[in-house]
Formats: C-alpha cells, structure tokens, sequence
C-alpha cells in the first residue's frame, strides 16, 4: 500500500480538522519509502517503541502522542535524537494521530463507553460542528461522473439528483465535476455533526459501587487514585482520556456519578472533590486501550490488502 492512501486511511478515522490548534498531528517523519507492508501502531514515539518497530520491520509507525509539540534540534543524544537515528536510518515514517483521534466520537476514543455499553452518550466539550450540504445535478453528463458516490444519494427525481454531502466529502465531489458544470448546492442546518473532547452518557442499568468498580478492574483500570467519596449507585458516567482533568466540573454538571481521565493535579481535585467522585486511572491506560483497539480494526480492514498491522504494547511509567 502506498504510505498517501494509508495515511487517507489513517485519517478517515483522525481527521486532521480535528486537531487542537496547540497540537502538532500528522507525519512526523516523512520516509523515501513508497511501499506499506508492515505497519505497527502504538501508543508513544519513544525510543523503545521505534526500536520494537525497526525489529518487525515497518515501514510505517502510527502513534498517538506526537514526537514533539515544539521545533527542537536534535543538540543532545537522547531520546529524541536517537528517534531520529532510527526512523532516518531505517527509512520508517512515523505518524501522529493525537486529538485529531481524540476529538472524533465515533473512533476509538469511546472504547470505554461501548465495552460498558452506554446509552446517550454525547460530548464533553464541542469543539467543532459540521452541518452538510445538498448539491442538486440536472445533466445526465454530469450526474455520469459522480457515480462513486452513489451512498451519498438522497433524492431522485426523474432527471434530477441530490447528494446530501458532509464537509469532508463535498470537495472530493467536486473534484469529479469539471470546470463549468452546473450544480446547485443549498446548506442545510441540520443534521448536525459534533465533534469534541470527553464523553458522558447513561449505563443500562444502575449498578451498586462495587459492581461497577469491579467491571473497571476488570477492564485493566486503576482504581486506586480516586478525589471524592464513592457514591452508593452508578448510572451516569463520563470519561476523558489521556489528561484531562479540566472537563471534570462539565461532567459532573452533566449529572455524572463517577469521571474518570488522567494526569488529575492537587489544585484539579480541590475544585471537583465535593461534586461527584474522580477517578485518576492515569495518562497511560485509556488511551493504551485505544490504540490496541484502533490497532485492531486496522488490521481487519488493511491485512486482505496485504498490509500486516503489529500492535507494539507500550510501557506505562507510573508503574
């Protein structure tokens, strides 16, 4: 597979335009190499994890975290510079798909959300909203060059045709019809796409404490670095990967019992001890998940294309 379409593959599920002004997604190491036959994915860049891919002989590295969120010369020998020297010498992009994955509520980020099968879950904080567009065709001939998207048909109506199209397909559309051709195109209001960072939503059923801690357990989370007093039942819940203690007043005004995220500091935990009951899991476990998950489905859809997908466990340092 050439690395553009693995990486249009990549960011069908991390959109690019999801991405946090502050983060820097996207390749991090661009490679000669125009061949993907072994991708690996994990959660850091680090110097482990790019030795671990050299070793299984990848052409391609996908990560979480990016390599650097600043430009920095490689002026020492550490970790960075040795990243460096392994991706370059061996010809191995390296890729990051950060909060353009952790934005995007249909990915993987939601991991914790189906394996506890919520119900109404939406978004902590939006930060985006997508409404589409319907683009009306007339000429038969021109109707003949968007065939591909025949999915996004809405309407026919003898020699007329409506696409309904969302803000990441309506360009490729238009790339189909050339120079000149006719078209109306009418912004809708709704549907209405969001996208964002944490999720709260509704258990099936209520549980005592102890049964639903003992389904966090059993789902490879810590429990021991908890701010507030356990309540008696559980029904609502939200979490937010990686670090992010700053949306625990959000989910607790959205009625959760019980927040889980990471990275939870002294001054954080002061401001939602009296409002529900926090639960620091830490930086590394949601989001390790994540990518072992993401890791996954790559591999069902990319391995019959003769792509093989290696997931590389990472290391969490707390432990």
């Amino acid at each position: 597979m050439h690395p553009s379409t693995l990486i249009s593959r990549i960011e069908s599920t991390a959109p690019p335009q999801l991405a946090a002004s502050w983060d820097k997604c996207g390749v991090q190491i661009a490679s000669a190499a125009s061949e993907v036959k072994t991708l690996c994915v994990a959660l850091d860049p680090s110097a482990e994890t790019v030795r671990q891919a050299v070793d299984h002989e990848a052409d391609f590295l996908l990560c979480h975290h990016p390599l650097s969120l600043s430009p920095r010369l490689p002026s020492r020998l550490d970790d960075f510079h040795e990243v460096l020297r392994l991706t370059l010498g061996t010809s191995l992009w390296l890729y990051s798909a950060h909060t353009s994955l952790d934005a995007n509520p249909d990915g993987p980020v939601n991991w914790l959300g189906r394996a506890l099968r919520m119900q109404d879950m939406r978004i902590l904080e939006v930060t985006r909203r997508e409404t589409p567009v319907v683009v009306r065709l007339t000429d038969p001939a021109v109707q003949e060059k968007v065939r591909d998207f025949g999915g996004n048909l809405a309407r026919r109506d003898g020699h007329m045709e409506e696409y309904l199209l969302w803000p990441d397909e309506s360009a490729a559309f238009k790339a189909r019809l050339e120079p000149g051709s006719s078209f109306q195109e009418i912004a809708l209001a709704a549907p209405i796409r969001e996208y964002g960072f944490g999720c709260i939503g509704t258990l099936p059923v209520a549980l005592a404490w102890d049964e639903f801690a003992a389904h966090l357990s059993a789902l490879g989370l810590p429990l021991s670095r908890m701010v507030g007093q356990a309540p008696q039942s559980v029904i609502r819940v939200a979490y937010c990967p990686g670090s992010g203690a700053e949306l625990g007043p959000a989910a607790f005004a959205g009625g959760a019992d019980v927040y889980l995220t990471g990275d939870v500091k002294y001054h954080q935990a002061q401001a939602v001890q009296d409002l529900g009951l926090t639960i620091d899991v830490g930086h590394f476990c949601l989001e390790e998940t994540m990518m072992r998950i993401w890791s996954e489905g790559l591999d069902r859809d990319l391995s019959p294309e003769g792509v093989r997908v290696v997931f590389l466990s990472g290391r969490n340092p707390f432990v």
